[in-house]
């Protein structure tokens, strides 16, 4: 089920009765799940959202998927219409129906965190952009416009839960830890709960590694699993029984959260907002300043270029001027050599003329 699931949400006036559900028993424990139940009632919560992330390909939708076939005990149904190992095909922000209390949320994967990208992310995870629309990696502040008029769509009742899903395919490098560290401590800041992370096709990559990263990065709540797929989509107790700790896990952080603290819905909405209207403006003022330093870079290497050019015109014209002066040079030496052939040759002919002149007078 999406599309018109905002309009699912438990009624503010008639409270659940708090009950009390054994932890030997996760399933009876998610399905009872309500913030009515919580020690300190639901401080204005109702619906839990649990808000999937990461990058495309890694098994976002496919997750979805499993959880609702495990959760449903059914056949196979490509409820995400996931599209198989590649991914991608998500491009809007889709729910889907666990419990009465409990939605999955779907979203359009990233190829690359890029500044754009993580503000999308903080805007879903700040619960400032509305469910059922299509995910923009906006840039300027596109962003904060479309959470200005967002606000009469939102429900500041609805409680999110980061989950960040990664398959242990593809390794984690140093600069990208710390990229995932910063996002993860910022959906903390936006949520209250340390991002829950979901380690996809466990049996055909680095599980050992992945894990340890994300243990350095903080990650308190692992879970591996291989998804169903139409490939493979045998249940197996492993699947259903590690679907079903995750979504245990995920109910008792939000409720230790509402339990342990005093919460108020509508400031941190807005505290939320505050948070990603600065991380947009330093954004902005960031990326300002670096097209001023590629301006001047390439305004430097222009220069640079142009004074390179001009030298070069300088010395072509130097060498043109040594060029004719060598050529001025050859020329007055072959005057020099011929003028000096004539004065020889004119030399030789009067002293032969003197010689034959002098011959006719002897003959005479």
């Amino acid at each position: 089920m999406s599309g018109n699931i905002d309009k699912i949400q438990a009624p503010l006036s008639k409270p659940k009765p708090r009950v009390s559900i054994s932890p030997t028993n996760p399933r009876q424990f998610v399905q009872n799940f309500s913030f009515h139940n919580c020690k300190r009632g639901n401080q204005g919560f109702q619906r839990l959202l649990l808000q999937v992330f990461g990058y495309t390909g890694h098994g976002l939708s496919s997750f979805i998927n499993t959880c609702k076939i495990v959760w449903d005990n059914s056949a196979y149904n490509n409820y995400t219409k996931a599209s198989g190992s590649y991914g991608g095909n998500t491009m809007d922000r889709l729910t889907y129906q666990l419990t009465e209390n409990i939605i999955l949320v779907d979203n359009r994967g990233c190829a690359v965190m890029r500044s754009h990208e993580k503000g999308e992310i903080f805007a879903q995870l700040g619960n400032l952009l509305p469910l059922g629309q299509a995910v923009q990696g906006t840039r300027g502040f596109e962003l904060l416009d479309r959470i200005f008029k967002s606000e009469k769509l939102v429900k500041y009742s609805d409680f999110i839960v980061p989950v960040y899903v990664h398959s242990v395919g593809h390794p984690i490098f140093p600069d990208e830890m710390n990229e995932l560290k910063n996002i993860f401590q910022a959906a903390g800041r936006l949520t209250g709960i340390y991002p829950i992370v979901v380690l996809t096709h466990k049996n055909s990559g680095f599980l050992t590694t992945v894990e340890s990263s994300f243990r350095d990065m903080g990650v308190e709540k692992i879970f591996a699993l291989e998804n169903y797929t139409p490939e493979d989509h045998l249940k197996t107790r492993g699947r259903h029984e590690e679907v079903m700790k995750f979504l245990y896990e995920v109910i008792k952080n939000a409720k230790f959260r509402v339990e342990h603290e005093t919460c108020d819905p509508v400031k941190h909405m807005h505290e939320n907002t505050q948070f990603v209207m600065n991380y947009v403006h330093e954004r902005e003022k960031k990326m300002e300043q670096e097209n001023l330093e590629k301006r001047k870079a390439f305004e430097r290497t222009w220069r640079e270029k142009e004074v390179k050019r001009q030298e070069e015109a300088l010395e072509r014209e130097r060498q043109r001027g040594r060029e004719a002066e060598e050529d001025l040079r050859k020329k007055i030496e072959d005057l020099e050599r011929q003028r000096s052939a004539d004065q020889a040759r004119h030399e030789e002919e009067l002293k032969n003329a003197k010689k034959k002149k002098k011959n006719f007078r002897k003959k005479k």
